[in-house]
């Protein structure tokens, strides 16, 4: 990895914000619900990249805030449906909400797709998660080539993919393209 910050960085730095928005709208959400009382060991405010990165290990720098960010959203989630996992329902219509909230511009199934790409995070680039397995005008379909996600929901990560099911409708919410998903490492988004 290289030793100097470059648009990749940003990019994925970007990606980990969303992540800590996502975290911090659902935290703010249960606490309004009365499912839990604090939410500031789950959230996590992000300075600028270059005030805080480690230049000397970027890579690793990275690696470690993607982890830190994937538990504690996984922390809370699973804190949450401990006492009632049927608030899964609920916690899937705030995560379409909160897709409303960052409806993507998508004019087309490739544009749907590459919105999702900038906007999820799925490790590090170099781990080549999504793979696009077909593509036509109308149409993109991908698959996941590893849940990097499991591992810190304790190897059942299912309400992770709920969640981003929902999230992803909402984002795609009036633009007439649909997502289908027909396990959690298959998807299709067509119009």
């Amino acid at each position: 990895m290289s030793m100097f910050l470059g648009p990749i960085h940003y990019w994925l730095y970007s990606k980990i914000g969303n992540q800590e928005e996502l975290t911090k709208y659902i935290a703010g959400y249960a606490r309004q619900e009365g499912w839990i009382s604090e939410i500031n060991s789950y959230i996590k405010k992000l300075p600028p990249l270059e005030d805080v990165i480690d230049e000397s290990n970027i890579h690793a720098w990275l690696q470690a805030q993607i982890a830190d960010a994937e538990t504690r959203y996984a922390e809370l989630i699973t804190d949450i449906l401990k006492a009632d996992s049927s608030r899964i329902n609920k916690l899937c219509a705030a995560a379409f909400q909160f897709g409303k909230a960052h409806k993507i511009e998508a004019v087309n199934a490739a544009a749907a797709y590459n919105a999702f790409d900038e906007f999820f995070v799925n490790g590090m680039p170099c781990d080549h998660v999504n793979i696009v397995t077909e593509q036509s005008e109308g149409s993109v379909s991908w698959e996941m080539a590893q849940d990097i996600h499991a591992r810190y929901w304790n190897g059942s990560s299912k309400p992770y993919y709920a969640m981003r099911k929902s999230l992803m409708e909402g984002m795609l919410d009036g633009t007439g393209i649909v997502l289908q998903m027909s396990d959690t490492s298959h998807y299709t988004v067509f119009k």
